[in-house]
């Protein structure tokens, strides 16, 4: 039992499922869908349909240059069964598939950075312009006063908010954000005085 690939797509074709095309020359095309199939029946370039393999490896959307990614290969060599054998290449497969997995997903993120960071900008960009639809004119007037001390209109209170979205904060949480500082300055100083002991130690 094979798994074949998909002629257009490069996607798995499992056995009883897609449609096979015999060409004259006796060559064999694998489709996975019937999408595929009219792709192909209209000639079209597998490298820009953009759900195939082909087109997200030609614009670095896949990783494609792996050690791992080298243990697929097609054998048309009749084997010997080996019951030990059989055991260890199962055993195997299951821990290469694991190790694509993970390299694959630390590629996704790697590609993913730079919009990552376009997107939280907007995210902010967007809540500091709209602010007035997150919080409720009244509710933000009143937690401005208290955090600043002195009366203010709405509007003002919605320019102090965006220019300093803490002021919205609850005292508990301005808790919780002050605590986490200091644990991350502790944090800094400890390891400062470890390398400060390991330099000492070298001198020595």
């Amino acid at each position: 039992m094979r798994i074949h690939e998909c002629f257009m797509c490069g996607a798995n074709v499992y056995p009883g499922h897609g449609s096979t095309f015999a060409r004259n020359d006796s060559k064999i095309f694998r489709y996975c869908s019937s999408k595929c199939t009219k792709a192909a029946k209209k000639r079209l370039n597998p490298r820009r349909l953009r759900h195939s393999k082909h087109h997200r490896r030609a614009h670095n959307k896949e990783l494609t240059v792996d050690a791992s990614l080298e243990f697929e290969k097609i054998r048309n060599r009749p084997e010997k069964y080996d019951r030990e054998l059989y055991a260890q290449t199962v055993k195997a497969m299951k821990k290469i598939q694991e190790i694509q997995d993970a390299r694959k997903a630390s590629f996704y993120d790697e590609r993913m950075k730079k919009s990552h960071k376009v997107r939280k900008q907007l995210v902010e960009s967007t809540v500091s312009k709209n602010v007035d639809l997150l919080v409720n004119p009244i509710v933000a007037k009143r937690l401005a006063e208290k955090n600043l001390g002195i009366t203010l209109t709405a509007k003002e209170a919605h320019e102090k908010i965006a220019e300093n979205p803490m002021l919205v904060l609850g005292d508990r949480a301005k808790a919780e954000i002050e605590k986490a500082k200091k644990e991350n300055k502790l944090k800094k100083h400890s390891a400062k005085k470890h390398i400060q002991r390991v330099d000492a130690m070298s001198d020595e």
